[in-house]
């Protein structure tokens, strides 16, 4: 039993000097950021800070749209660096954003903040002030952001350009038309970036209206004109009217109705042709010339109609259409469709050059302001050659080919001058109509007549 006893104790006392181990517990999950905040440039961009971390920790965004994390998803132990990328702050207010980082049961929030971005513009003067016989004009700009302009304040009488200003120094070109009235006019340019709006003054001194015969060329004088200055009643002693069902030439949906107040009229010493809804058809007119000439200088100046549907046409066909068309030939001065506003041509059209070919010789132009004021329209028309006219400008020109045939040139009888306003059509209508427009009126000041 002695040396039992001996035994245990002594194991006893081996086990007393070399207890088990118990391991160490972990330590406690800990983040922490190199700034209390993550600022982020109102202009948007990317902004970072360093994060350190004992462990394993994820990171989600509070859901916000205006930014995104670049990079990391997740935290992990050491220091890393976390990205954010924001959005332009263009609101009229500041903004914050929360991001959440958590290890299990514990969690930690940094703070986003955004300023609100105020985008700035300045100009080298605050009103541009353009000649009335047109000119451009060139304004310096400064920017810190993009710039558009509000494009409902331009008009036909002036245009920019760029229409958006970009970030930085730049140039601003505004350039002027021809004013042909003797008073000023005047718009603001509204540019906006985000909510926020600078204003530029745009002015045209007065021009000068054109005068009748202002264009007409050397060595003609005037042998016949219509002023409009009588009472409508007068209107058939120099013209006469078509009465014809719709659909008669171009598939055109209006009906031309004789001598009626409605549909043509003097007023304020011009003519009114008025195209109309007249119960379920369109009415409108379309008026000769009582007279006819071979060769001479014809001119007309008019205020076409506004609105998708419209066909304006100021032109001249022959007495004799024997031959029937294209073969008598056609001469149009001035036409324009509604849906391409502001874009005039001229025409001729022979069994040679016709629209049914598609071979019809033709020019067109941009007339700024052609449904907002007058234009003179005008043709020159001699044995070899005619030319046609926008304000004084040649627009189209065709030469007798001196080859004798009718098929070229038909040109060599007398014609007479035609005054309409057709509604729709193959070409008027070749993109629809908007009967919204109606009524929709063409004015013309004057028609003329000048011989060698």
């Amino acid at each position: 039993m002695t040396r039992m006893s001996y035994i245990l104790s002594f194991l006893f006392l081996l086990v007393s000097c070399n207890p088990v181990p118990v391991p160490e517990p972990e330590p406690e999950p800990v983040i922490s950021f190199s700034a209390d905040e993550l600022v982020v440039s109102p202009e948007g961009g990317e902004a970072s800070l360093k994060v350190a971390a004992n462990s394993t920790w994820s990171v989600a965004t509070d859901g916000q749209s205006w930014y995104s994390l670049s990079s990391p998803s997740q935290i992990y132990s050491g220091e890393s660096i976390l990205k954010v990328s924001a959005e332009p702050n263009y609101t009229s207010a500041a903004r914050t954003a929360s991001i959440r980082f958590t290890n299990g049961s514990r969690s930690a929030t940094l703070r986003l903040s955004q300023a609100f971005f105020v985008p700035e513009l300045s100009f080298s003067q605050d009103e541009v002030t353009g000649d009335g016989a047109g000119c451009e004009i060139v304004v310096k700009t400064s920017a810190n952001a993009s710039w558009t302009v509000d494009e409902s304040d331009l008009d036909f009488w002036f245009s920019v350009t760029p229409k958006t200003i970009t970030r930085g120094e730049g140039e601003l070109k505004v350039k002027f038309n021809r004013s042909y009235v003797d008073e000023k006019r005047s718009a603001k340019l509204h540019f906006r970036s985000g909510d926020q709006v600078k204003t530029l003054t745009v002015t045209q001194n007065e021009g000068e209206p054109v005068a009748p015969g202002a264009y007409v060329p050397e060595g003609y004088q005037l042998v016949w004109q219509d002023d409009f200055s009588g009472a409508s009643s007068t209107l058939v002693q120099k013209w006469r009217y078509e009465d014809w069902a719709p659909g008669r030439v171009n598939h055109e949906l209006q009906r031309y109705v004789p001598d009626d107040r409605r549909t043509s009229y003097t007023q304020d010493g011009a003519l009114y042709i008025v195209a109309r809804k007249d119960g379920g058809q369109v009415i409108s007119a379309r008026m000769n010339s009582r007279e006819s000439w071979l060769y001479g200088y014809f001119e007309a100046a008019i205020w076409l109609p506004k609105g998708k549907g419209t066909w304006p046409a100021f032109w001249m066909m022959p007495d004799d259409q024997s031959k029937g068309w294209p073969a008598c030939g056609e001469i149009d001065i001035m036409e324009e469709v509604g849906v391409d506003a502001n874009v005039t041509s001229s025409s001729i059209h022979c069994e040679a050059y016709n629209h049914v070919k598609n071979t019809q010789k033709t020019a067109s132009r941009n007339t700024a302001g052609a449904e907002n004021e007058y234009h003179v329209y005008a043709l020159e028309w001699t044995a070899d050659y005619i030319k046609s006219y926008v304000d004084g400008e040649l627009l189209l020109e065709y030469r007798n080919d001196q080859a004798g045939r009718d098929s070229t040139w038909p040109f060599n009888k007398k014609f007479y001058l035609t005054l309409n306003l057709a509604w729709g059509g193959d070409w008027g209508g070749y993109a629809g109509v908007d009967e919204s427009a109606l009524p929709c009126t063409m004015k013309v000041d004057y028609v003329r007549v000048y011989k060698k």
